[in-house]
């Protein structure tokens, strides 16, 4: 028996079996995982001795701190079976996969001659068709005159192919891999044993129905020639390559893709996709090739390797996946996705004419053309009235996020107003506590606009009409029309406190992106408020596709790295410029008093509506309807009975015996959702909330708490014992701050001129009363502009005093005031039903 060492036993046979054995793809015969653990045990050298026979081999494997166990494997039926000798089918299939390792190895580096070949009869002629060292005959002596293997490698779409050739004495070539080769000798047969043990360990697969050996794995070619090429060179003195293999051997060369541009419409534009390889485009026909492969090394014929960056191929699946229903990616786009996020690095779009002009004027915000606005806008007003004109005609659409205060509704109004789409409807959707304001504000600045309230069971009524209706909806009812919207194309679509959709999942939010509209808006002063995926719902909506994937930006916006998340955000801001406005109050400059009074219109709930009708019901019963006699001659009771409705305004709980949730106030729900926008604006925003009702401030305290708990909450009563600590707290603290302040504890002596905002829950009779209040944070010293608002509900006695008191406030000055002669009153509100009824509710908005 001949040996190579104690732990190699084998005899010429015995490995010439072998060597056809392994020859074939003996790998798929084992799992994954056994594949792993057997190259890890090879790896380690954990196989301590092989036994190798014509039908079996003993792998002897020796683990650290175990016993030495073995497999046997059976060769049958080209493939191999094995046996362990612990009885863990697992274990000896690793320990027979490295074993498997180790006779290629032992038959790659034998070098002592082979003195035994197997003849044709002695194996199946299947078995021998395996592999290219079976077609070849018997060795003879090493008398036969000396010649020179050369392999001989070829390039092509396939791969790297390799063959080998005899070269003789007289340069005269004899393929060496095929049936009916000549004689070859004993050392002969060990250089292609060399040859097919070298190409099997470089990745090559035989091929037996070419008599060739293939490299698929294009990304193995480029090492192949960079690493193993220069090791097969030593044992042979020539490798030859053909044209196309040459070209592989330079490596890999980085591919750049384009996209050119062309108009198509005036909105609209087709991208033509390109590969450019140095200074040569690539034909067609590769370029889509490429295109469908994605990332990676690919051979193209005539320049070899090409490689695609994973950010190429990340870019081109991304307008795939904005395509929606686009199949072909020659689909007319909208000409926005030019700025579109994921194709700023992955592939570049090449801009030119029209296209460019087009954008250079969307990047400059050049202003809007058409009418003339009216003189009553402040200037940054009318800028982004003109801003969104610009971005309807050229067919985009934008995020206005001007901080609370300024007049996003005006805006929109006088666009809608100057800048309408002819013939053509539009919608407005707010959250249902926010419809009264629109109707509102429509009446109040354009009473010629037409407005229509979305209500529960009603239809989009769309008839093309000489002047455009507005329709008004909140979202809840919107959602409950989804499915009328497919049929239905408005002139503009505007989203108000578009916060609302977020949730990309949320129903509601599925609802509004299928809105169909020549122009989309969306207005928010708050557009992040806990992540950077509240911006791509809100894109959703108004440019599908410009920032790519759910899951792409998820996973940059909330990259580890933190050099790239931040070199996202970066390319984030860049792209979305020209698509958002957003104005702080403290930037606009002049264009702004030093203190601004607005009334904040605030639906009523269920519950505060039946409670303020009972309230009333019962008053009328026992003072009548005379507001003189009333007045005169019950006066207490005449002014508690006030008093009760104006706490039913602000919450239903005020009230003795109504049990109700403080969620189940209108007014308080309106204060939560402009607490939310004005606390999101830059730097220590400080807010002031008055109220005459102690009680009504004790019930806000916790919802305040519970929905802001990182804010500082302070609270300023006439049961406050320190009156500086919480005024001091609030003036000086470096972050948000709220302070809940009683209008008798607060109307004097004190200083909060830190203040942004100011809301008063309970407006009433005397302004001066209110004016005290507000100079507590409106006086000298003051170097902030500050929002006054005054939270008026709708429908009730609030809304009418209001509207009084801005007519005549001479009247509340010298009768509300003083308690005086209420004949003046009386001439304005013939009766108690006419001061305090409630107006028709507005059934259906919620």
């Amino acid at each position: 028996m001949s040996t190579r060492s104690s732990s190699r036993i084998y005899t010429p046979r015995s490995l010439e079996a072998w060597f056809t054995y392994v020859a074939v793809d003996w790998e798929s015969a084992f799992s994954s995982d056994s594949l792993k653990r057997g190259r890890e045990i090879y790896r380690q050298g954990q196989i301590s001795g092989l036994e190798l026979t014509q039908a079996e081999a003993i792998v002897h494997c020796t683990y650290v701190r175990k016993d030495t166990c073995y497999a046997v494997i059976d060769w049958l039926k080209q493939q191999p079976i094995v046996r362990g000798s612990t009885g863990d089918q697992a274990e000896a299939d690793a320990v027979a996969v490295a074993g498997l390792y180790e006779i290629e190895e032992l038959i790659a580096d034998e070098i002592d001659p082979i003195a035994h070949q197997p003849t044709i009869k002695d194996q199946p002629d299947d078995v021998l068709a395996q592999t290219c060292a079976a077609t070849l005959p018997e060795p003879v002596e090493d008398s036969v005159a000396a010649r020179r293997l050369t392999p001989h490698l070829a390039g092509s779409t396939a791969g790297l192919s390799l063959t080998a050739y005899w070269t003789n004495a007289d340069f005269s070539r004899e393929a060496a891999f095929c049936r009916d080769a000549p004689l070859v000798s004993s050392s002969e047969r060990e250089l292609v044993v060399r040859l097919t043990g070298l190409a099997k360990g470089a990745g090559f697969k035989y091929r037996r129905d070419r008599n060739d050996f293939l490299l698929r794995d294009s990304e193995r070619i480029a090492p192949f020639f960079s690493h193993a090429r220069k090791r097969w060179e030593q044992v042979f003195d020539f490798i030859e390559l053909d044209y196309e293999a040459q070209l592989m051997a330079k490596g890999v060369r980085k591919v750049k893709i384009f996209g050119r541009v062309e108009a198509v419409q005036a909105d609209s534009m087709r991208v033509d996709w390109r590969f450019k390889l140095g200074h040569q485009w690539l034909d067609a026909e590769d370029a889509a090739r490429l295109a469908k492969a994605g990332c990676g090394t690919h051979f193209i014929k005539g320049l070899g390797l090409v490689g695609i960056a994973a950010e190429q191929t990340d870019a081109l699946k991304e307008w795939r996946v904005s395509a929606a229903n686009r199949d072909d990616e020659q689909a007319v786009w909208p000409r926005y996705m030019m700025f579109s996020l994921f194709g700023e690095r992955g592939a570049q779009l090449d801009v030119k004419g029209e296209l460019k002009h087009w954008r250079q004027g969307l990047v400059a915000a050049e202003s809007g053309t058409g009418s003339e606005l009216p003189e009553f806008l402040r200037n940054y007003q009318a800028q982004g009235v003109r801003w969104m004109a610009n971005l309807r005609a050229r067919g985009c659409h934008g995020l206005l996020a001007d901080e609370m205060g300024l007049g996003k509704t005006l805006q929109v109004l006088t666009l809608l107003h100057f800048y309408p789409f002819v013939s053509q409807d539009s919608l407005i959707v707010c959250p249902a506590s926010v419809v009264p304001v629109w109707v509102g504000e429509v009446r109040r600045w354009y009473p010629e606009l037409e407005t229509v309230v979305l209500r529960a069971g009603q239809h989009f009524d769309v008839t093309a009409t000489a002047h455009p209706r507005l329709w008004i909806a909140s979202y809840t009812q919107l959602r409950r029309h989804k499915h009328l919207l497919d049929s239905i194309e408005f002139g503009y679509a505007v989203l108000d406190e578009a916060q609302q959709i977020k949730n990309p999942d949320a129903k509601v939010t599925q609802a509004c992106c299928a809105i169909q509209a020549r122009c989309r808006l969306a207005l928010t002063g708050t557009p992040i408020e806990n992540r950077l995926l509240d911006l791509w719902t809100l894109f959703r909506f108004l440019m599908p596709g410009l920032l790519g994937s759910r899951r792409r930006f998820e996973e940059a916006a909330m990259s580890a790295n933190r050099d790239l998340r931040l070199s996202f955000e970066l390319r984030l801001r860049q792209q979305l410029t020209p698509f958002i406005l957003r104005r702080e109050k403290d930037k606009v400059g002049t264009d702004l008093p030093q203190k601004l009074e607005m009334d904040l219109i605030c639906p009523i709930s269920d519950l505060q509506r039946q409670t303020y009708d009972s309230l009333l019901a019962r008053g009328r019963e026992e003072l009548g309807d005379d507001l003189e006699s009333a007045m005169q001659t019950h006066t207490m009771h005449f002014f508690s009975l006030l008093t009760r409705l104006r706490q039913a305004c602000c919450d239903p709980g005020l009230i003795p015996n109504v049990q109700a949730d403080i969620s189940q106030s209108g007014k308080i729900q309106m204060l939560l959702t402009r607490l939310s926008e004005s606390l999101q604006g830059q730097g220590a925003q400080k807010v002031v909330i008055f109220s005459q009702f102690v009680q009504l401030l004790k019930r806000l305290k916790p919802a305040i708490k519970s929905r802001f708990p990182t804010v500082n909450l302070l609270e300023l009563t006439g049961g406050t014992h320190d009156r500086a600590k919480p005024v001091e707290a609030f003036q000086n603290t470096a972050g948000p701050a709220i302070i809940l302040v009683s209008l008798r504890a607060g109307g004097t002596g004190i200083t909060l001129h830190a203040a942004d905002y100011v809301f008063l829950m309970d407006p009433w009779w005397n302004p001066a009363v209110e004016d005290q209040a507000v100079d507590r944070v409106h006086r000298i010293g003051q170097d902030r502009r500050v929002f006054v608002y005054r939270m008026i509900t709708q429908g009730t006695i609030e809304e009418r005093i209001q509207h009084l008191k801005r007519e005549k406030r001479e009247l509340f000055q010298d009768t509300l005031g003083h308690l005086g002669s209420a004949k003046d009153l009386k001439d304005h509100f013939g009766d108690l039903q006419q001061l305090a009824r409630l107006l028709p509710s507005e059934p259906g908005l919620d």
